[in-house]
């Protein structure tokens, strides 16, 4: 077979795995955010909630819960992979993401993330025993993790 009609066959192939390389990155980079924003939007809604910001807690749930329940239907879909997500997602989010709906799904996702969220506002040293410094710890973090950006 002369080079050229070689050529003529190989180029298409290889046109197409160029060009499908960039297009799989840049679909599980966007599935990616979507899975770390609804992470970090439920870690959020539970410092404000125990900080007492009542309307950031309510626009970050609310926003969590979209991106994950967009997640999730995209992994119903075949859209997302869980394998292609494994370094952009948090572990412990892919791994909670079985059940037998999508609200049951996102409802161990939160109780994860809650646990996440609040390790340093509940720890074991005496002087944090206090809801008041309790509450100052939260709404620290919340402006440590600039959670007032998470959804806009």
């Amino acid at each position: 077979m002369p080079k050229s009609a070689i050529l003529r066959l190989l180029l298409p192939a290889v046109v197409a795995l160029t060009l499908a390389e960039p297009a799989l990155a840049e679909r599980a980079g966007r599935y990616g955010i979507m899975v770390q924003s609804a992470w970090s939007a439920f870690q959020c809604s539970v410092l404000a909630e125990k900080s007492r910001n009542m309307a950031q807690q309510e626009r970050l749930f609310a926003f969590g819960y979209d991106q994950g329940l967009k997640f999730i239907a995209a992994l119903e879909s075949g859209s997302a992979k869980k394998d292609e997500l494994s370094g952009a997602a948090p572990f412990s989010m892919l791994l909670l993401l079985q059940g037998p709906t999508p609200d049951f799904a996102l409802g161990r996702i939160f109780e994860a993330a809650l646990r996440s969220a609040l390790e340093d506002v509940f720890t074991s040293v005496e002087s944090y025993d206090s809801a008041a410094i309790q509450e100052s710890i939260a709404a620290a973090e919340f402006l440590k993790r600039n959670c007032n950006l998470i959804g806009r």
